[in-house]
């Protein structure tokens, strides 16, 4: 988190944060539902899982690890079904363990706001050996000869004596639930690990709505916003003129410009628009660029090649690209002066993956809050003030928050639609038969 990054959008039902108020108190249910016990699972049952810790301790489970021998309890007790466990009792080493979290206080990030945080944390039994160097190593020890010069049944007796190290892999993600919003934030782009963090969710009582970025009417909307912007491009003249000595000179030959500000935009950007909002908005590579309607999209990671490849042809369009917001910002120097300067406000990549529709979110794919660290950074050398863990999650769901809406309102500005009609990121439209799990393999984006 704090940087770059893929985010996946749910929406919450906010009547559910009640629920999930309560079963963050629940001492046997935030047991069950932790990292400590999903540990324990992956370790005794030798299986995948996956449990949460509070945002300020992403490795809780083991600054207070439970003892060896209740591990075992821990483990059989997380795996029953939630009705089965009111029979069960934990003993005390468990129950009173400082290793997972449990009072709304330990995830809530905001004493005004319903904001939460925490870490979703994946344990997968994993082989983590280099089972191709054992092979070998085997191979030269019994067989006197490579792997690869072995007979067939020298081979098959090598494979079979061959066992690997497996372990636990872990892996962290950071999950940010806005029930003010009502929208829910997953740091990952992989299918399979974001459905599982929901599932984990619903057990605590959230309601996960599925969503997706929706323009009625716009089924390519994606490749529409970027086309509309590089067509109402500023600085045309000056894309053209750097891509023409790019195209003759080396990079170090390329005599920058005495303007640093259209320098950075010539050099990062192929395109630079300025909307009616009075926010500009930058179109920079990796982008894809079709010649003719027909033609295979051309992967482009250089703003120059971008410039001359959309200028070969008159069917040459974007289907995709990474585009940044920026403002116009007045300041004043230490001298006293006054000077002008661009600031970036946010990134986010846009294509055709902008949603997964299988399991109804919608995507920031290349997201980050541009200025974020810098403004920190700033406030902090001017009030002398460290922020709060909870105020870092915090800031950034504010922000965060902030962009989606901005990013909302622009294409809404750069499509010209009606302000009264509904697009942005929206519940999507479910069929009647369609419900609970079947959402996730089922449902259709507008």
């Amino acid at each position: 988190m704090f940087g770059r990054g893929t985010w996946a959008i749910f929406g919450l039902g906010k009547e559910s944060l009640e629920t999930f108020r309560t079963s963050l108190e629940d001492r046997a249910m935030m047991a069950a539902s932790s990292q400590m016990a999903a540990a324990a699972i992956t370790r005794y049952a030798h299986a995948d899982s996956i449990g949460i810790n509070p945002f300020s301790g992403p490795r809780l489970d083991e600054e207070h690890p439970v003892g060896a021998e209740q591990e075992e309890e821990l483990a059989k007790f997380a795996i029953l079904e939630p009705e089965e466990r009111v029979s069960v009792e934990l003993s005390p080493e468990i129950v009173d363990c400082a290793g997972y979290g449990v009072t709304e206080a330990q995830y809530r990030l905001h004493s005004g706001m319903p904001w939460y945080g925490l870490w979703a944390v994946s344990n997968e039994w994993k082989d983590v050996s280099d089972v191709a160097s054992v092979k070998e190593h085997r191979s030269y020890r019994v067989m006197d000869r490579p792997y690869k010069f072995l007979q067939a049944v020298d081979r098959k007796t090598i494979d079979e004596d061959t066992q690997g190290v497996t372990a636990a892999v872990r892996k962290q993600v950071p999950v940010l639930l806005d029930f003010n919003d009502g929208l829910l934030y997953i740091e990952n782009g992989n299918k399979q690990l974001i459905y599982m963090i929901t599932v984990r969710l619903r057990q605590l009582g959230v309601e996960i709505v599925p969503v997706a970025w929706t323009y009625p009417d716009r089924p390519n909307w994606p490749a529409d916003i970027l086309n509309r912007l590089y067509e109402k491009t500023q600085y045309e003249a000056e894309f053209q003129k750097r891509a023409s000595e790019a195209a003759r000179f080396r990079s170090a030959e390329i005599e920058k410009l005495e303007d640093r500000q259209l320098e950075a935009i010539v050099a990062n950007y192929f395109s630079m628009t300025q909307l009616s909002s009075g926010l500009w908005i930058g179109i920079s590579c990796g982008a894809q660029i079709r010649l003719h309607k027909e033609s295979p999209p051309i992967t482009v990671k250089m703003p120059t090649i971008a410039t001359t490849l959309l200028s070969m042809t008159n069917d040459a369009n974007l289907l995709s690209g990474a585009i940044t917001f920026q403002e116009v910002v007045s300041a004043t120097s230490k001298k006293g002066g006054e000077y002008v300067f661009r600031k970036d406000l946010c990134c986010i990549d846009v294509n055709d993956r902008i949603n997964l529709t299988d399991i109804g979110a919608a995507m920031l794919r290349g997201f980050g809050l541009s200025a974020f660290r810098k403004d920190i950074l700033h406030e902090i050398k001017q009030t002398k003030d460290v922020p709060s863990i909870e105020q870092f999650w915090g800031s950034w769901l504010h922000e965060m928050s902030n962009a989606v809406r901005t990013i909302e309102a622009t294409f809404r500005e750069v499509l010209e639609l009606d302000g009264d009609q509904q697009c942005g990121i929206l519940p999507m439209k479910l069929p009647a038969s369609v419900s609970g799990s079947d959402a996730a393999s089922e449902t259709e984006s507008a």
